[in-house]
């Protein structure tokens, strides 16, 4: 609604004869409403000869929008008077909103119809314009409104209309000059008026639509939402009072959703814009074509329909929104003043349609309407500035489609005469500053000019400043700020533009309601910040919430989402960093699908193409880099390649482009060796860092790969000058970079190597001592990637090693205590046991630099330490509290809580209503707990006692492991080659050299072995046809041979024992590397009939992975009663093994009259089987296995319909579980790759909570497989006590060796496969 008091009225005549006027004595300009009240303005002067008439007087109009009767009389004298002209018209016809003089053309009527062509009445509003002196009217007439309101009493029947006529004017008042005290005293008269006025009174509609719109116009100025549901409440009871055919009706209808539509945009509720539309669409509908409200009402019913458009997205709404708007347009003729507003809101709606669906044709048509709009604008018009702005948003939004650097100068001066116009309180100045910024920002990104940073960032400070806090465009000046804080950060590399860049776009998005449309936008912006400061500061939880946002905006972006390609590359780039990281493959490969999403949606003109491109290929370099795939490497390549192609010379990110392409031809050269491909890494190195500014943030990582390829090239051609220039670049990159950066390891690091690399080449010591220094600071950093810390301990040994530096045990321990943060609990088990394969022997080398230097117990440690890491993790995940809950029990409580969730691999907390989660919920969940434990883990180690909690064991402990008898561990590295040993009653490891036993002879030895497995067709359990020899005795007994020379004799001779089969004792061996896969418990010659020359003579084996699993495994005596689950499965898809049903019935002979639960062929599902093994505490499983050589937590024992995979058994807590019997093939043959991780079924059951294991090491022969259980269960049942499972060994070796006497022609890889685990 808008309300007017017109001053400075004319009314203009033809020009007539001078009798004409000689007998009126003056005019009288009067408006008649459609109530029937009447208001008049006398036109008392006349300007000389002109026709022209003047009035000194207001004309009231209490509501626009009234239908009233505008007449021009003139005084004849005494009570008579003649009707000069007059017209039917609605309110704002009257006078334009922005204040412009408008001319309205009456009909001349009979009594001068001859004389009289036209009259012409010229209405200005003086609150619009500056008329300076003329204020002092507008003060006089208000008082005197007031002192007429004030003169008579409450119950004179004028009382409301005089009330009425103060309120509106000091509303009119409080609109152009902004007192606050105009407001509260319009409000508060014009609620006296309708306190006066009964409801059944022709005036009370029109009353309450007064203070309605008085109340909305003070919620708009203090954002008091109490009044805008006030006004609200009026407005709707005006519009109830209003019969329908009444001519107001569609005007107060409008009215109220302008009240809602205010509120929607403070609360965002969608009902209100709901309402606000539906109130809008009913006041179109009963306004006819013709009307001269028709346009308006359109353009309003447009207006909220973009509004809607922009939180919900619907199509319709914003295409019937453009309809609407292009209707209004034409509804209003050329010349009208309301145009320029019409052709503002219409380019600004087909703006918004472009920047969701991105059609080059909207946002042309677009700027061509705001140009138009501000081309029909005076420069002193009020709305000036909003309509510069409108157009300066459209050239930027063209800028960033198209790239033409004149579109964004053109956006910024339109946005600076936009603020430059605005006074200071003017309420829509900071969204104005906010988008002179924000091009700022994007003109600094394509040109690089700081003084454009600085200057966006300071408007926007200011913008930000201005507006109040609960305003709705609040978000969206933080939103801004914060993206300007990120953009200098990257920059100039200060952490306090990082961290409240941060804060910044975390409060715009906590101001952002859940279902808003700039929702995906703001998690967008916070994602992109937080994986920034991941980068620079290196906490786990920025990474963590960065995917979630990220990921998060992409899922709430419509495919057709002109911003899809840039949330998609974001959320990939993010992927990429967390895989850089953690290592996590599906990480990367989820970062490539992504990126290439990204860029198949993008054109070739598009100006975020090229950055799309690049992060594309280095995510294709780094799986490279991780496996291998040329492939890979080549792609990653050719999209570096064009995504330098498309950048123009001296944009910003030319560097960069031209940097990450350095780095994807030197790591093809790396592998491929192309001295093309280095050379042109080179090149695009130097030039990477010569177009770089010096203080860039990234200057440091453009000078580290510059450096590392000239160093790569000294290594390939020997060019002196390219070692030194590398050193010079490295060192440079490093002294960039302050302590306490995560990136300062890596940077150490190749610095390190470098001079290691000129030190080899040209002996210079100091050179030795400085890599030493340099890899001792990266590896021993507190801050930075543990892989690439653990990669500069390695640098560190090698070259301590080389150079016997002192250091070298410290560089040792320094590795070892890394190794676990690599394989971090919070990485699934793939990932982790991936870090380990790529690990290798470091834990081994450690060890025998350890013996090398006599320190055999600090050997052990470490060998214990850095072995089946996994295992351990998961084992610790088990470990009692009750020592810590007697002191703390809530933190015992919450360890246990967080550790068994880890422990199931699953955050399920059992509440069925809630929603099922995400994989990559899942992972981000897993992780945060994983964080937790260890933040838990290290307050338990500050209590006192505690210091050692969950820390490895010391030899100690290990002791306790020997009670039964020795444990040898045998360490096999490319420095030496050892045995050390575990003796009970000795405090200290005994040391055994094996000068004899080398790395190589290992690897030959399990070459042969698998190459004889392999051709004897061993590798799983089958009938065998009785014509076949399965071959091998020969090769197998110079294997066997070769150990006990090398290996098992060496060790039985410094131990001293003596061959005596009838006191035979236990012995346990913890071996690595490949030893793990070779039989040395049928170590001997076997071509002598010599009983001592084999191991069998001399102990009863088992193995153990590690010396901490026989402590875990010999806990506490188990008191369940004895209770025997045999699960039997002949086939599952595979080969019929018939001698199974032998087996069981062998098993039942042996265990009548005992608890034995029998699960057969369909019986033996996995569902079942697992059940079961939870309430029975010996297990005898004869089935089929297959192993999984890509992923071996995957390989399974084939049950009825369904796999039991190895993934499934480590998760089972089995704490009553004694003794397992696997009668299956390869149960005890792990991942090669992974030798000292155990990762077999065997271990598995070890690690559910089995003490002792029977397993096979190769297929088992179906006819023997029976004999073997039967002979192992009647020497374990025979004396009818409970059996024991610490007698399991034993029965195991008495019941291979009665099948070597009682088969007589039987081969050796026969009986050989049958082994033991456990204690």
């Amino acid at each position: 609604m808008r309300i007017f008091i017109f001053h400075g009225i004319t009314v203009e005549l033809p020009a007539q004869d001078d009798h004409f006027l000689q007998d009126i004595y003056h005019l009288v300009l009067e408006l008649k409403l459609s109530d029937g009240s009447v208001d008049s303005a006398d036109l008392l002067s006349r300007g000389s000869d002109t026709g022209i008439w003047d009035a000194n007087d207001f004309l009231v109009l209490p509501e626009i929008g009234t239908h009233i009767t505008l007449s021009v009389f003139a005084d004849l004298g005494g009570d008579e008077r003649q009707l000069v002209a007059s017209k039917e018209l609605y309110g704002p016809e009257l006078c334009n909103e922005s204040g412009e003089p408008v001319e309205i053309l009456l009909n001349g009527h009979d009594y001068y119809v001859d004389m009289i062509l036209k009259t012409k009445v010229v209405a200005v509003n003086p609150f619009t314009q500056n008329f300076g002196e003329n204020m002092n009217d507008v003060n006089r007439i208000i008082t005197q409104q007031h002192e007429e309101a004030s003169v008579i009493t409450d119950d004179h029947p004028d009382k409301p209309s005089r009330l009425n006529k103060l309120g509106v004017s000091l509303f009119t008042r409080f609109r152009r000059f902004g007192n606050l005290d105009d407001i509260n005293n319009a409000v508060a008269r014009l609620q006296e008026a309708i306190n006066l006025t009964p409801d059944s009174h022709p005036d009370k509609p029109g009353l309450l639509s007064n203070l309605g719109t008085s109340l909305l116009a003070r919620a708009k100025r203090l954002g008091n939402l109490n009044d805008t549901a006030s006004a609200i409440t009026h407005l709707q009871a005006a519009v109830n009072l209003t019969p329908d055919g009444h001519p107001d009706k569609p005007f107060r209808l409008n009215n109220l959703g302008l009240a809602l539509h205010n509120r929607f945009d403070h609360l965002g509720d969608l009902d209100d814009i709901d309402s606000a539309i539906a109130q809008l669409q009913a006041a179109d509908s009963l306004t006819p074509d013709g009307h001269p409200d028709k346009a308006i009402r359109s353009r309003n019913l447009g207006t909220f329909l973009v509004t809607r458009f922009e939180r919900l997205g619907d199509l319709e709404d914003i295409d019937h929104a453009i309809a609407r708007l292009q209707a209004a347009d034409k509804l209003t003729p050329d010349g009208h003043p309301d145009r320029p507003s019409q052709l503002s809101n219409l380019g600004s709606a087909l703006r918004t349609r472009f920047e969701r669906f991105g059609n080059l044709d909207d946002i042309e048509n677009s700027i061509t309407q705001l140009h138009a709009a501000v081309d029909l604008t005076p420069d002193d018009h009020p709305h000036k500035p909003i309509r510069f702005n409108n157009l300066g948003i459209s050239l930027l939004n063209r800028f960033k489609c198209l790239g033409n650097l004149d579109d964004i100068s053109n956006a910024i001066l339109r946005l600076q005469a936009a603020v430059d116009l605005a006074p200071n309180d003017h309420p829509e100045k900071p969204k104005w500053l906010s988008n002179l910024g924000s091009s700022l920002i994007s003109r600094f990104k394509r040109i690089g000019d700081t003084s454009d940073l600085d200057d966006a960032i300071a408007r926007l400070q200011v913008a930000v400043n201005l507006t109040p806090d609960g305003h709705p465009e609040k978000l969206y000046a933080l939103k801004n700020l914060g993206n300007s804080l990120l953009t200098r950060f990257r920059r100039f590399g200060n952490l306090q533009d990082i961290n409240n860049a941060v804060a910044k776009l975390q409060e715009a998005e906590n101001l952002t309601p859940h279902g808003h449309p700039d929702n995906p936008n703001q998690l967008n912006n916070l994602g992109i910040a937080l994986v920034t400061r991941f980068e620079h500061i290196g906490n786990l939880d920025d990474m963590e919430n960065a995917v979630a946002r990220l990921q998060e905006a992409v899922n709430h972006s419509p495919e057709d989402h002109p911003d899809k390609a840039n949330r998609l590359s974001n959320l990939g780039t993010s992927l990429l960093a967390r895989f850089e990281h953690l290592g996590n493959l599906s990480d990367i490969d989820d970062a490539i699908v992504q990126l290439q999403v990204a860029v198949n949606l993008a054109l070739d003109d598009h100006p975020d193409k090229p950055a799309w491109l690049s992060n594309l290929g280095l995510s294709l370099q780094a799986r490279f880099s991780r496996l291998g795939n040329p492939d890979d490497i080549d792609n990653s390549v050719a999209r570096l390649q064009t995504a330098v192609n498309l950048t123009p010379d001296g944009h910003p990110e030319k560097p960069r482009w031209l940097n990450n392409l350095g780095i994807s031809l030197f790591t093809r050269f790396e592998r491929l060796g192309n001295l093309d491909d280095i050379e042109t890494a080179v090149l695009q190195l130097h030039a990477a860092v010569d177009l770089t500014p010096d203080g860039h943030p990234d200057k440091r990582k453009w000078l580290t790969h510059l450096g590392t390829s000239l160093v790569t090239r000294f290594e390939r051609l020997g060019d002196t000058d390219d070692i030194d220039n590398g050193i010079s670049r490295l060192q440079a990159a490093v002294n960039l970079t302050p302590d306490g950066h995560p990136l300062k390891p890596g940077l150490l690091s190749n610095l390190g190597t470098s001079l290691l690399t000129r030190f080899q080449r040209l002996n210079h010591l100091h050179d030795a001592e400085a890599c030493i220094d340099h890899f001792s600071a990266a590896a021993l950093s507190p801050v930075g990637s543990p892989s690439i810390r653990l990669g500069a301990a390695r640098k560190w040994i090698l070259a301590a090693l080389t150079t016997t530096h002192t250091s070298l045990l410290a560089a040792c321990e320094c590795a070892i205590s890394i190794i676990p943060l690599v394989a971090w609990l919070g990485l699934s088990i793939p990932d982790r046991h991936q870090h380990l394969v790529e690990i290798g022997g470091i834990v081994r080398d450690a060890a025998a630099i350890a013996i090398l230097v006599d320190e055999f117990d600090r050997a052990l440690e470490w060998l214990e330490q850095g072995r089946s890491i996994v295992w351990n993790q998961i084992l610790q995940l088990r470990t009692p509290v009750d020592e810590l809950r007697a002191v703390e029990p809530d933190l015992a409580d919450r360890l246990l809580h967080v550790s068994s969730l880890l422990y199931q691999g699953s955050q399920d907390t059992g509440h069925q209503s809630e929603p099922k989660r995400s994989p990559e919920e899942e992972v981000r969940q897993y992780r945060a707990l994983a964080k937790e434990r260890d933040d838990i883990v290290e307050k338990v180690r500050s209590l006192p006692k505690f210091h050692n909690f969950l820390k490895p064991l010391r030899i100690q402990n290990l002791l306790e492991a020997t009670k039964e008898g020795p444990v040898i561990i045998v360490n096999v590295s490319l420095v030496r080659c050892d045995a050390l040993v575990l003796v009970d009653g000795v405090d200290e490891a005994i040391h055994i050299p094996l000068p004899d036993l080398t790395p190589e002879r290992v690897n030959q030895l399990q070459i042969k072995f698998n190459g004889l497995l392999k051709s004897s067709g061993v590798r799983q359990r089958a009938v065998r046809d009785e014509d076949v020899d399965i071959g091998g005795d020969e090769e197998c007994k110079k294997i066997l041979a070769e150990l006990w020379d090398h290996l098992v004799k060496p060790v039985l001779d410094s131990l001293a024992f003596s061959s005596d089969p009838d006191t035979l004792p236990r012995m346990w061996w913890c071996v690595t590397g490949p030893l793990a896969f070779l039989p040395i418990h049928a170590a001997g010659v076997y071509d002598t009939a010599d009983p001592t020359r084999r191991i069998q003579n001399y102990a009863i084996v088992s193995y153990a992975p590690t010396i901490s699993s026989l402590l875990e495994q010999s806990g506490a005596p188990i008191h369940k009663p004895f209770r025997h689950l045999s699960a039997i499965e002949p086939s599952s898809g595979l080969s019929y093994i018939p001698n199974t049903e032998k087996e069981l019935d062998y098993i039942q002979h042996r265990l009548q009259n005992r608890d034995h639960v029998v699960l057969y062929k369909a019986d033996a599902t996995k569902d079942r089987v697992m059940k079961e093994m939870r309430d029975c505490n010996w297990l005898h499983l004869a089935c089929h296995e297959t192993q999984n050589a890509t992923n071996p937590i995957k390989s399974a024992l084939l049950l009825h319909g369904g796999k039991l995979t190895l993934e499934e058994i480590i998760r089972l807590d089995l704490p009553h579980a004694e003794f397992a019997f696997l009668s299956a093939c390869q149960t005890m043959t792990g991942d090669e790759n992974l030798s000292d991780e155990a990762v077999h079924i065997a271990g598995g059951m070890l690690l559910a909570g089995y003490r002792s294991v029977v397993a096979t090491m190769w297929s088992i022969e179906d006819a023997l497989a029976p004999k073997v259980a039967d002979e192992f269960y009647a020497r374990l049942l025979r004396d009818g006590e409970r059996p024991d499972n610490r007698k399991a060994a034993e029965a195991l070796y008495f019941s291979v060796k009665k099948l070597q006497e009682e088969e007589k022609d039987i081969r050796m890889l026969s009986w050989l496969p049958f082994v033991h685990l456990g204690i």
